[in-house]
């Protein structure tokens, strides 16, 4: 055979083998669309005081598919949230449209809300920010700074969605964890204190009439809102300075002044769990329901195992 001849002929056709490997990061049918899970970015800006968002955890190796699958679920959510979402602007023209000498205000805060809503022509305002850290298995997704939506509810609804045997399954491969984010400070300069200024009132601040507390004899019935049984779980990476206990007791005495004493805790039964993680110089928290326990401590990989029978499993991993 003349070696150049073969050169020239067209090679033998492969079978194509439709089956996923582990290393393609093409989507199936039924997962998030292939232009947005191509398109998602690695950034390499770190995760900084103001931020909001969601740790997820994934297994070694798999950190960015992990990052990239998130980032098109969210979208989804996202572009959910947005079609759904009444034009506020509109909304407040329809009740003035008989003050004539509000109207062109009105028109021009609408503007201005559209405007902002589309911020930059390049779009970057609207993208989530993956994050990739130095430490495996553990990656962060920025929220976009104009972003309505808010963490907890959205990784509750995530969640709530996998868990339902009636869809169409698993929708994620390569995500386990995710923990909600609504706000991050540097661990500097009181930034847990910081945060638990700013997250815990909105959960547990009980207004009390001082003179109706002293007639009622320490009744809740005084109160705006009701007392909770409550939980703290710190989880601290890549930082030795900070002190599990310390950042418990000052989340509980924090908790304790907004309740007026009134708070209990309850490890095992609360009604509201307070996250606190830790990651180098950054501190986030978030306050979430007792559901974290019945849907798998937000971890996707045990709600879609639970669909085949070994929800109660360990995962191969180990995390927690």
């Amino acid at each position: 055979m003349n070696p150049a001849e073969s050169t020239n002929r067209p090679p033998k056709s492969v079978k194509t083998d439709h089956t996923q490997s582990p290393s393609d990061t093409t989507p199936r049918k039924g997962h998030a669309s292939k232009s947005k899970y191509r398109s998602a970015a690695i950034s390499a800006s770190g995760i900084h005081s103001g931020d909001v968002g969601i740790f997820v955890t994934s297994d070694k190796g798999q950190e960015r598919r992990c990052l990239q699958e998130l980032s098109d679920l969210l979208e989804e959510v996202f572009d959910d949230d947005s079609s759904s979402r009444p034009p506020e602007a509109a909304l407040d023209i329809q009740r003035n449209k008989d003050d004539e000498g509000d109207i062109e205000a009105d028109i021009h805060a609408e503007l201005d809300s559209l405007r902002s809503e589309r911020g930059p022509q390049n779009g970057q305002s609207q993208k989530f920010s993956l994050i990739m850290l130095d430490i495996p298995c553990v990656s962060f997704i920025r929220f976009p700074s104009n972003s309505r939506l808010d963490p907890v509810e959205t990784v509750r609804k995530l969640c709530l969605s996998a868990s339902s045997k009636e869809g169409a399954g698993p929708r994620s491969r390569y995500i386990r964890r995710l923990t909600p984010v609504t706000l991050i400070r540097k661990t500097l300069n009181d930034g847990l204190q910081s945060l638990c200024d700013q997250v815990l009132p909105k959960h547990f601040l009980i207004d009390v009439d001082p003179e109706d507390d002293k007639q009622s004899s320490g009744s809740d019935g005084e109160c705006k809102h009701q007392p909770y049984k409550f939980a703290i779980r710190p989880t601290i990476r890549n930082n030795n300075k900070i002190d599990r206990d310390r950042v418990i007791r000052l989340v509980a005495d924090k908790v304790a002044s907004l309740g007026q004493g009134k708070h209990s805790v309850d490890l095992k039964g609360y009604d509201k769990l307070v996250l606190v993680d830790v990651y180098r110089n950054v501190v986030g928290m978030s306050v979430v329901g007792s559901e974290y326990e019945t849907l798998k401590k937000f971890n996707l990989a045990e709600i879609h195992a639970s669909h085949y029978g070994n929800g109660d499993k360990d995962s191969a991993n180990g995390e927690s």
